[in-house]
């Protein structure tokens, strides 16, 4: 999905209000291996993926630690520094050749004052990554390993091809000869108990 279809999903916006946004969000091609941030950077910038995936995550104990990962359709930054202006200790990696649109902070706050259109998407968006947030939580508090992979090949099927065995096991907080032998459980026993800790539709 390509960055204007993404906002005409949201259904309020305007092919004005859309066209405005667009001459603030600037393309730019990203290598496999670079970053968009580093630690000790201030992340000012959002970026829409057109095209690509990346991962956020941090170092403890000399052991990378993955967060999040961003794939196609989904708005990326470090939100925890961007909404309180602070040095983030969370890079943000490309895991593949990528194609992103990045808006800086002082122009999105443009975008919200230009029109309540605007304002409401960015309430929208706002609640959606708080949501996500505190799912990621409450299932690496609450869910065992089985619900735990379970979920995500439910919910992220094709990041099971993209992603390195040894990178969806640390974000799953488990070790990757734990993630395969959970997987291999999986597939014998079938179809695990659903995770509580979930979006009801």
């Amino acid at each position: 999905m390509n960055i204007i279809d993404f906002f005409k999903t949201f259904g309020n916006l305007t092919d004005e209000e859309i066209n405005f946004a667009m001459g603030f969000f600037i393309p730019d091609e990203i290598k496999k291996g670079a970053f968009i941030l580093k630690e000790g950077q201030v992340p000012n910038k959002v970026s829409f993926i057109e095209k690509g995936l990346f991962r956020l995550f941090y170092q403890l104990n000399g052991e990378e630690k993955i967060m999040l990962f961003f794939s196609e359709s989904q708005l990326m930054t470090d939100y925890f520094g961007f909404l309180t202006n602070t040095a983030s200790i969370r890079p943000i990696q490309a895991l593949e050749d990528s194609l992103i649109y990045s808006i800086e902070k002082k122009n999105l706050n443009k975008l919200f004052d230009y029109s309540k259109n605007w304002e409401r998407t960015g309430r929208h968006l706002a609640e959606s990554a708080y949501v996500t947030s505190v799912l990621r939580a409450n299932r690496l508090l609450h869910d065992d390993y089985n619900t735990r992979v379970q979920t995500f090949m439910d919910e992220s099927p094709s990041l099971i091809q993209r992603v390195p065995q040894y990178m969806i096991a640390s974000y799953l907080n488990m070790t990757p000869e734990t993630l395969s032998r959970v997987k291999r459980r999986i597939m014998k026993a079938g179809v695990v108990k659903s995770s509580i800790h979930k979006i009801k539709k």
